[in-house]
């Protein structure tokens, strides 16, 4: 009996963890080709914050049920080690692709 009880908790914990993921629509992608590493965050979060190297990519998740995350405004800002400073949005909640530029 505790061996059905504890499969079917660890399927409603899986089901859960996939159902709390936001769909694949609703990411933005972004890809560096500053040459430098950046530093990518959502404007006003203090607690997101991705590094991405020369060259690399990530992808960003957007909030289901609205375009805020976490009280920031709905714009994701990355900064570069030298100080340059790139916006995405408003509106960053519609997704899509972000490229940093080159040079």
């Amino acid at each position: 009996m505790k061996r059905i009880i504890w499969s079917a908790t660890i399927a409603v914990l899986i089901f859960a963890l996939t159902a709390c993921q936001p769909r694949p629509s609703r990411w933005v992608d972004v890809e560096n080709r500053t040459g430098e590493t950046v530093s990518v965050k959502w404007l006003g979060d203090t607690i997101y914050s991705r590094q991405l190297s020369p060259g690399g990519s990530v992808r960003i998740p957007v909030v289901s049920g609205g375009c805020l995350r976490n009280g920031a405004e709905d714009m994701i800002v990355a900064e570069t080690t030298s100080g340059r400073r790139f916006t995405f949005g408003p509106p960053a909640c519609k997704g899509g692709k972000w490229t940093l530029p080159a040079g």
